[in-house]
């Protein structure tokens, strides 16, 4: 069992699932909260092998959730497969392709749908939820899928990527191989949810106190000194003796 856990965004698991038995195969897959729920989108690597998806297996941490879980398929996310390679899971009427167990006995769906054997290698005994593929064989080449997106929801709360870190998943593959006519079985464990913390907020500045200016003195007002009264009486007494002076020198 192998996982390659990748530095994603701080809202998606990626990894991958590979073989525990069978044919040399790879399957990967994104697990990314939405609106409530978390979105799975699971694709054959095709580089290593070409496969048929058969059937993918899961668990949830928390087993109590079990009974209000529910799915709905998506559109094809990618770019890369074709619509005809594509499976769109069926969650209503008699071919319904989603399967509950609250006790984790989930492991065979039918029709070579399963992941049982793999001796000291066996990944599990059994699985929370399980989804059947398309049907056994290629028959010709209409039924031959090479990825799947289904979102998982709650009835009564949000489901986030800790309801399923750190847990086993399995995929079954069938007509691997360029001749088509080999079989795997895969399996891996989710990485661990880490996100960043957010970082502390900074410290608020002080804010910087500025002095209060004291205010400009008025200007003093320039001196305007008044003679005295002793100073007044000499001046006019100087200014008699010289008028008199005066009549003289003209008499």
């Amino acid at each position: 069992m192998a996982i390659t856990p990748s530095s994603a965004q701080a809202f998606t698991l990626t990894g991958s699932v590979e073989t525990f038995t069978g044919d040399q195969a790879k399957v990967d897959y994104w697990l990314t909260e939405v609106n409530g729920g978390v979105q799975f989108d699971f694709k054959v690597d095709t580089s290593i092998n070409i496969g048929d998806l058969r059937g993918i297996f899961l668990n949830l941490n928390n087993a109590d959730l079990i009974s209000g879980i529910t799915a709905s398929a998506n559109s094809n996310p990618f770019a890369d497969i074709n619509d005809r390679n594509f499976y769109s899971i069926n969650t209503s009427g008699r071919n319904n392709d989603f399967f509950t167990d609250s006790s984790g006995g989930l492991i065979d769906l039918g029709g070579g749908n399963n992941l049982q054997g793999g001796g000291n290698d066996s990944p599990a005994d059994g699985y929370h939820l399980a989804f059947n593929i398309g049907q056994q064989g290629l028959r010709g080449g209409n039924s031959d899928f090479q990825a799947t997106s289904f979102t998982l929801n709650h009835s009564s709360q949000s489901l986030s990527l800790s309801d399923f870190a750190e847990s086993v998943f399995g995929v079954r593959l069938m007509s691997v191989g360029d001749n088509r006519q080999g079989s795997s079985k895969l399996a891996g464990t989710t990485p661990t949810v880490d996100v960043e913390p957010e970082p502390e907020p900074e410290p608020t500045p002080f804010p910087t106190v500025v002095p209060t200016p004291l205010p400009t003195p008025a200007p003093t007002p320039e001196s305007r000194e008044v003679p005295e009264p002793v100073g007044i009486l000499g001046l006019v007494g100087l200014a008699t003796t010289l008028t008199r002076l005066r009549r003289r020198h003209h008499s």
